[in-house]
């Protein structure tokens, strides 16, 4: 959509590093236990998951609508020597390719319609990290409204499906932070067409 691209052009190349720094540490913590293989960061930002991934042998595929933040991540892997394929894309209209990804990571974008095209894209047996905004009652950093926010229990309701490796929602404390988040790691069923 031409007004996510303007938003999100105009915070990038006005030096906003939303969701920069370290790379996320549900990732972080469950990486030396993923399958092997090809992975997808889905809204990869500055690239801070895709060039850990990177780092750790995946056949990464960076997806972000922002090419100035996609022009910084590149610049990051090619400094450290690290190949990812950036693609410049509307999440809105992009098609990911089925069963393709042994690994699926979103953090903090929520688009509930693409959620499903996201679960689509993990092979059977691969596993999809997703972490974003819970809607609580006290305020937090993060977007207000809840098409943005997810409602709880919602992420056991999407996987209800799946093996359900890691599962919690609530307050959590990262980079001198306090936020509401809900964070789900889960292992597509082999033979599952979904």
């Amino acid at each position: 959509m031409k007004v996510d691209r303007k938003k999100w052009e105009a915070r990038y190349a006005a030096g906003e590093r939303v969701h920069d720094g370290p790379p996320s540490g549900l990732l972080r913590r469950w990486l030396p236990l993923l399958p092997r293989g090809r992975a997808l960061d889905v809204a990869t930002g500055l690239g801070r998951n895709a060039l850990l991934l990177a780092s750790a042998g995946y056949d990464v595929c960076a997806v972000d609508i922002s090419p100035t933040a996609l022009a910084v991540a590149a610049r990051r892997a090619a400094r450290r020597h690290l190949r990812v394929r950036w693609v410049e894309a509307d999440l809105d209209t992009h098609l990911f390719p089925k069963a393709r990804y042994h690994v699926v990571v979103n953090t903090f974008f929520l688009k509930r319609k693409l959620l499903r095209a996201m679960q689509e894209a993990v092979r059977p047996g691969g596993v999809m990290i997703l972490e974003t905004h819970l809607e609580w009652p006290e305020p937090d950093p993060g977007p207000r409204g809840p098409a943005h926010r997810l409602r709880k229990g919602e992420l056991r309701r999407r996987f209800r499906d799946w093996e359900v490796l890691y599962l919690q929602e609530g307050l959590f404390r990262e980079g001198g932070r306090t936020r509401a988040l809900g964070r789900i790691v889960a292992r597509k069923p082999r033979g599952s067409r979904r």
